[in-house]
């Protein structure tokens, strides 16, 4: 590559309002902002002739796809739910070009030329079978092309992420070093604020191969994170305190949701370098202000920024001054190279989402978001669909105080199944989620919801029976296949003020029922909350109609009722005698 960028080399544009995106193939696509990047960094012809076809081959099934208005399987790479995403590195002397793939349904036929030679990942797949896998392949002249291989853990209990961590962890000889890591990050005790999230692995079989482990930090300032890093035993915090800084400007705080990925090597007892990466949305107005906070940085340890520049404004739909959600993420790490930046952008194809909070003011369109009106029909529905099932079989039994306790306490037997798959369905939540805003609510909905059915189990621990029952089984389902195919919003909306206002009503009549009872009490208090957050998704959003919101709620409330009169039915029978 050429550092001094020839200017009078022709870029190529993927995107423009000239050079529109939909209906194109996603591999044209992507191979298309390959090819710019490789244009804008005046890489040989050749050369990026050879790595675009070597793209190109690696890409998974749905990169012959078209790209529509929306998309199709919804990506959590991505806010908008596109599944890919390009960065580079710009240490070393020579750029590093990275993309990013998600393998969607494609999960064994994608990248499987690519993680097949690995011995590593082949000794982690049977832990993470069910984990959403992402791979990558990188870059630099005149090496060879690398590959990565990422395994997500975001739809997981934090119990069950930190269970498969410390099995793969062990499994690939570096337990101690992660045993020491999980000590120092957590010797702050503030683990409420940061959550693990994937599982790096690179593809070699090197003593250099990695493998990394990234946290999600909520609310961190600058110095949080630097401590976060100094968990590694190869980090320079003055220097890299001066690089966030740099990046977040003015601001007290680190921006919204930052990441630290801490890598180890084997051989060693400590993680061997740490990432950080800042949200460069939530911290500055638009691409251009982003790109030169990044070039900043790299002029103070003297990198040539132009090639930044460069790719940036080769990548933009627009001129940078006017564009906004490209450049995503800036990762700096402090371990002995200069420069050792790298910048991810993301492609905003379809409609965005709602800011995400937190955002700059002049981020926050100021307009109306939607009409109180629409609101309030919804509401209205939803309350009359409420009473109509406070007048159910099941509520009506456990508010009748003639009902035998043998019945109520096998109420408790049948419900015990629905509340398991209960936590199905706020996982699948979290699973399909891509909007990166829905998806913090969904966590937190998960993070409260965790163990519910543990505290059912304990309540009736003298009856052991494990019941099975199609129909409790068939609405369970529908649920989750829901949570799998509806778009965002009404995704949320089924969680909120279907399933949760059902809750409520059955847990006001389970009080009554069992008094002082851990299960009922709980749901009495928090249902109300989690109910209200789906009016607040209703009144900050604007990707939905009151039509579509109400159907999906009356079919909601329609398989709630069919569920909770099977479980009234089944206690009945089985205390007729």
């Amino acid at each position: 590559m050429n550092p001094d960028h020839r200017p009078d080399r022709t870029v190529s544009v993927p995107w423009s309002a000239d050079t529109p995106v939909r209906d194109r193939r996603f591999g044209e696509f992507l191979c298309g902002l390959w090819t710019s990047a490789c244009d804008a960094l005046a890489v040989p012809a050749d050369e990026a002739e050879r790595t675009t076809a070597e793209l190109r081959d690696t890409l998974p099934a749905w990169a012959g796809e078209r790209i529509g208005d929306r998309p199709r399987q919804p990506s959590f790479v991505a806010a908008d739910g596109f599944p890919a995403e390009m960065s580079l590195n710009w240490s070393g002397g020579e750029p590093e070009l990275r993309m990013l793939l998600d393998c969607l349904s494609d999960v064994d036929g994608a990248g499987s030329a690519v993680t097949a030679p690995s011995q590593r990942f082949h000794q982690l797949t049977e832990i993470f079978a069910t984990a959403p896998l992402w791979y990558s392949l990188a870059w630099r002249p005149p090496a060879p092309m690398a590959y990565k291989a990422y395994f997500g853990l975001y739809a997981w209990p934090a119990e069950r992420r930190f269970a498969a961590l410390d099995r793969a962890m062990e499994r690939l000889g570096m337990a101690r070093a992660w045993d020491d890591a999980r000590r120092r990050v957590d010797r702050d005790g503030r683990g409420d604020r940061r959550e693990v999230e994937f599982l790096g692995l690179d593809l070699t079989g090197t003593a250099q191969a990695r493998a990394k482990i990234y946290y999600r930090n909520h609310g961190a300032d600058v110095h949080e994170l630097n401590r976060m890093a100094s968990v590694a035993a190869d980090h320079d915090p003055d220097r890299a305190l001066t690089a966030y800084r740099t990046l977040v400007g003015e601001r007290a705080d680190a921006g919204t949701e930052a990441l630290t990925c801490l890598a180890f090597r084997s051989g060693l007892d400590r993680a061997a370098e740490s990432t950080t990466y800042l949200r460069m949305p939530s911290l500055v107005s638009g691409d251009l202000a982003a790109v030169e906070r990044a070039a900043d940085v790299l002029v103070r340890q003297g990198v040539d920024p132009r090639p930044l520049r460069a790719v940036a404004a080769a990548l933009a739909p627009t001129a940078l001054a006017e564009s906004r959600g490209l450049l995503e993420l800036v990762s700096y790490r402090a371990a002995g190279r200069p420069g050792d930046l790298t910048t991810y952008f993301r492609f905003p194809v379809y409609a965005q989402p709602a800011p995400l909070p937190g955002a700059p003011v002049d981020l926050v369109d100021r307009s109306p978001i939607v009409s109180q009106s629409d609101v309030q029909r919804v509401a209205d529905h939803n309350a009359t669909r409420q009473e109509e099932y406070e007048a159910s079989r099941l509520i009506r039994l456990l508010a009748d105080e003639a009902t035998p306790d043998t019945t109520k306490k096998a109420v408790l037997t049948y419900l015990q199944p629905w509340s398991n798959a209960f936590q199905r369905m706020i996982s699948a939540r979290v699973t399909y989620e891509s909007d990166l805003a829905l998806r913090t609510i969904a966590l937190e909905h998960q993070k409260e919801e965790i163990g519910h059915d543990e505290i059912l189990a304990r309540t009736r621990a003298e009856d052991q029976r494990v019941v099975w029952d199609p129909v409790i089984e068939a609405g369970a389902s529908w649920f989750v296949d829901q949570f799998a195919t509806l778009p965002g919003v009404q995704r949320a909306i089924l969680a909120h003020l279907a399933l949760e206002a059902g809750s409520l009503a059955l847990s006001k009549a389970g009080v009554v029922a069992f008094p002082n009872d851990p299960y009922f009490s709980l749901h009495d208090e928090a249902d109300v909350e989690h109910l209200e957050m789906g009016y607040q998704i209703l009144r900050e959003r604007t990707d939905w109609t009151v039509d579509e919101i109400v159907t999906v709620l009356d079919r909601a409330w329609q398989v709630i009722t069919v569920v909770s009169d099977r479980i009234a039915e089944c206690a009945i029978r089985d205390t007729a005698t």
